[in-house]
């Protein structure tokens, strides 16, 4: 089981395995360990519109690449267009927003965010909103075919709704990022996305500890679970480089997040060695179909489709 430190898109570009969350990042804090990580060798970076901190990302690469320290070709950047601007127009006025912040003219992979259309209205409510996704893929094959997009995908999305897209365009999703970790192993998207040549990023990949309140439903906690301790401490490993190359070992791109420096340097180190296959199955077993973004505050949305895989 030989980790790839790169999965070949069906558009023909590179995406490296390993990328650098940034949910839940902002300000000065994410411009130091942001350089870190830069400096450290991560090269994939993952962030969306919604996350508000894409000018501080696209700083710290401008200084970078001005410095000279860094080649733009070189870093692989993956934004997400949110659930207010669905609409075809608004995709493509999205998308623009974020090449301004990101201070690059292209984005290596563009998705959609959720597939749950909102409306803001003035007093800054959410109202639900239903948007037909393949009038929101119509804006990414534009972006797509202009070169603003040199990849496009989906997150968040059903097994039904991605496979509505690829039946409507000439141009498929080339990833699709969704919620995977040792306890919610998406065997089922994972194979549908195998077929389709369709990569798979892998969020939350170590059970996302440091969730955000609306999504705590349970007090489970992967990197405490006994079993990835033991195996963890018989290669010497920390747990979530255990769970990282977990995933790896899939086939899947991982997405960890972190501010803490000594974290950010261990998960880098997941691409250098292998488990056993014994230690794998062991793993693999520990499936309980839990889902941590279980997005529960989305019932009622005509899009959200609770008990489908997504």
């Amino acid at each position: 089981m030989a980790i790839a430190r790169f999965v070949t898109l069906n558009s023909g570009f590179k995406m490296p395995t390993l990328g650098f969350g940034t949910f839940m990042l902002k300000g000065e804090k994410l411009k130091e360990v942001l350089d870190y990580a830069l400096f450290l060798g991560y090269r994939h970076i993952d962030t969306a519109a919604s996350y508000e901190n894409e000018e501080e990302i696209g700083q710290v690469l401008s200084d970078r690449v001005n410095a000279g320290r860094l080649n733009r070709k070189d870093i692989f950047i993956t934004t997400k267009v949110p659930r207010t601007h669905l609409k075809k127009a608004d995709v493509i006025e999205s998308a623009q927003s974020s090449l301004a912040k990101l201070k690059t003219s292209y984005v290596d992979m563009l998705l959609v965010h959720h597939p749950w259309g909102f409306i803001k209205k003035e007093n800054n409510e959410m109202q639900f909103e239903h948007v037909d996704l393949l009038e929101t893929w119509q804006g990414f094959s534009t972006l797509f075919k202009s070169q603003k997009a040199h990849s496009i995908g989906v997150s968040n999305f059903t097994l039904e709704q991605i496979d509505s897209i690829l039946k409507f365009s000439d141009v498929p999703p080339a990833n699709v990022q969704l919620e995977c970790h040792a306890y919610f192993l998406q065997n089922k998207l994972k194979a549908f996305c195998d077929e389709h040549h369709i990569a798979v990023s892998a969020y939350a990949p170590l059970g996302a500890p440091n969730r955000p309140a609306p999504h705590v439903q349970n007090n489970e906690n992967l990197l405490e679970d006994p079993l990835i301790k033991e195996i963890a401490k018989s290669y010497k490993k920390t747990p979530a480089q255990v769970l990282l190359n977990f995933l790896l070992c899939r086939g899947f791109v991982v997405l960890p997040k972190s501010a803490n420096k000594d974290r950010i340097k261990e998960n880098l180190d997941v691409l250098n060695w292998t488990m056993t296959t014994k230690d794998y199955d062991k793993i693999a077993s520990l499936d309980k179909g839990i889902r941590f973004f279980r997005f529960l505050f989305m019932r009622g949305h005509p899009d959200f489709f609770e008990e489908e895989d997504f």
